[in-house]
């Protein structure tokens, strides 16, 4: 089983990021208790879905080291706001949609941001992820954080024609509860921060090569 040694570099290379900054990120999770934890070396605690993404999410939620432990409190139980399919979406708009294979409505059951990271990773541990993607044509899961607003999303998009991936399959939006999110909103206003939304996205390769990683 994989140890937060391993996953260090395996975050730093798929980033990609130094290796010292991940393990700066690692080190004060962990001293936050919010890695698994049982001594040092071959002795140390071995990573879950929950670990690989607590660390994913904090660096993804913010470029200062010292925020760690704030960003991703504040990321990991992002409530959804909204959730599409094809299914539930107008009719009149469907012709942009394919439908949610099978194998990915595992996608479907989203309810918090972190837990959907981790579900995710799990699945990709599991290759129920592998397996469902594999029904899709030219499959791209999205994850991506805002960090201006604190909203998150996950999406998936998919091919009709075998030539790009411009269909949607899934649109997953995260956010604050409305009063939360406007007084956000109302503390930074455009007119403060520009036009500029701050944002970090990963793809499925991240969520593979993590689910791979903590692979029996």
């Amino acid at each position: 089983m994989a140890k937060l040694s391993d996953l260090i570099p395996t975050i730093a290379k798929v980033l990609p990021m130094p290796e010292q900054t991940v393990a700066i990120y690692a080190r004060l999770l962990r001293q936050a208790r919010l890695l698994s934890t049982s001594g040092r070396g071959p002795g140390g605690a071995n990573m879950t879905p929950e670990d690989c993404a607590r660390l994913l999410i904090a660096m993804m939620a913010t470029d200062q080291v010292k925020d760690a432990v704030t960003a991703l409190e504040k990321f990991w139980s992002l409530p959804i706001e909204t959730k599409h399919t094809r299914e539930d979406i107008p009719k009149r708009e469907r012709g942009e949609w394919v439908s949610l294979p099978k194998g990915l409505a595992l996608l479907a059951e989203a309810t918090s941001f972190g837990q959907t990271v981790a579900s995710l990773i799990a699945s990709a541990r599991d290759g129920t992820l592998q397996s469902g993607l594999g029904h899709a044509t030219l499959p791209f899961l999205r994850l991506e954080i805002e960090r201006r607003f604190n909203t998150a999303s996950m999406s998936l998009m998919a091919s009709a024609d075998g030539l790009l991936p411009d269909k949607s399959v899934l649109i997953t939006r995260f956010a604050p509860p409305k009063n939360l999110l406007q007084k956000l909103i109302d503390e930074q206003p455009f007119s403060m921060g520009g036009d500029a939304m701050v944002s970090f996205a990963v793809s499925q390769n991240t969520v593979l090569a993590l689910g791979e990683l903590i692979r029996e």
